[in-house]
């Protein structure tokens, strides 16, 4: 599948490229970025030709799919114009800024007859798909409460980094339309909204340290129909952490790091380790299965559109 990488502006742009670039399905063949001396410098890293106008890309009929890491605020204009010159496409998460613009690239995805695929990785990690497998089982009863916090350290200065080791762009308004929430904070997101179903209510608070465009901290509260109450928590100020806590009227899940472990009534009210399932595949490996196989990804447009909502939901609640 012969893919053209579309920005190197998302840090995680090097990763997807280094896994398409270990992908026996995956050719990369071109480059376009916003930014035409970082991609020309990208395109001759890769060894592939650099298109200046994303236009003359998207016109090369050998391209059959594009991984899209422009500024967030791009997504909408850069996937409908592949999806309607017929790609495949890939994209760093969020989708879009609101529901709308979410639904309008459905809608133009739908058109071309091609596949959408958006990355959410930790709904391919071993210790979610465990905690899904207890909440299927009812082994924690109804589910009444969820709780998760991921964090990192991108905006703290340092000596070598006056802006945090995060790119400057990513604290600046203009390119992001928000902060930790909108970028770290979507796995808690994504992962309470597996839980809890159709969103009911939003309340958000946001926070600078370091007085950057953006939220340095964010801290959501959500409930849902189902009756789940989430807590969600993130920030780009504090030593790395991944914490989740999954709990029930008859038991209790809970992640640190990548370790989990659980009680209810079978464990005699014990906390015990877990045995984790083997992780999923990744999103890119779904998206090439459902490309080339037609196979049905584990990651979803009601993913897709359930993360945007919240996060359109709580930053519009501050204004």
């Amino acid at each position: 599948m012969k893919t053209a990488m579309l920005s190197r502006w998302h840090v995680h742009a090097d990763d997807y490229v280094k896994e398409a670039l270990a992908h026996p399905e995956i050719d990369v063949c071109a480059v376009w970025d916003e930014d035409a001396k970082r991609g020309q410098d990208w395109a001759d890293e890769l060894g592939v030709p650099f298109y200046e106008r994303l236009d003359d890309l998207l016109e090369r009929t050998e391209i059959e799919a594009v991984i899209v890491d422009t500024p967030t605020v791009m997504h909408k204009e850069v996937i409908i114009k592949a999806a309607n010159k017929g790609k495949h496409i890939f994209s760093e998460k969020v989708l879009g800024l609101s529901v709308k613009e979410c639904e309008e690239i459905f809608a133009a995805v739908d058109a071309a007859g091609v596949h959408l695929m958006l990355s959410l990785p930790r709904l391919s990690a071993d210790y979610y798909l465990y905690g899904q497998k207890l909440a299927d089982e009812g082994k924690l009863g109804k589910l009444t409460s969820f709780r998760c916090r991921v964090s990192h350290n991108g905006a703290v200065p340092t000596k070598e980094n006056p802006h945090g080791w995060l790119p400057e762009a990513f604290l600046k308004k203009e390119e992001t339309s928000g902060g930790a929430l909108i970028d770290l904070g979507a796995h808690p997101i994504y992962l309470a909204n597996r839980f809890g179903g159709k969103v009911k209510e939003v309340k958000a608070l946001f926070q600078t340290v370091y007085k950057s465009e953006v939220d340095e901290l964010a801290a959501v509260l959500v409930s849902y129909d189902s009756g789940l109450m989430a807590v969600i928590e993130t920030d780009f100020v504090s030593s790395g952490l991944f914490h989740l806590e999954l709990r029930g009227t008859e038991g209790n899940y809970l992640v640190e790091g990548k370790k989990g472990r659980m009680q209810n009534a079978e464990t005699g009210g014990d906390w015990i380790e877990p045995e984790l399932p083997a992780s999923a595949p990744s999103a890119m490996e779904q998206w090439v299965n459902q490309v080339k196989r037609g196979a049905e990804p584990l990651i979803t447009r009601e993913d897709m559109l359930r993360l945007t909502e919240v996060n359109e939901r709580a930053y519009r609640g501050r204004e």
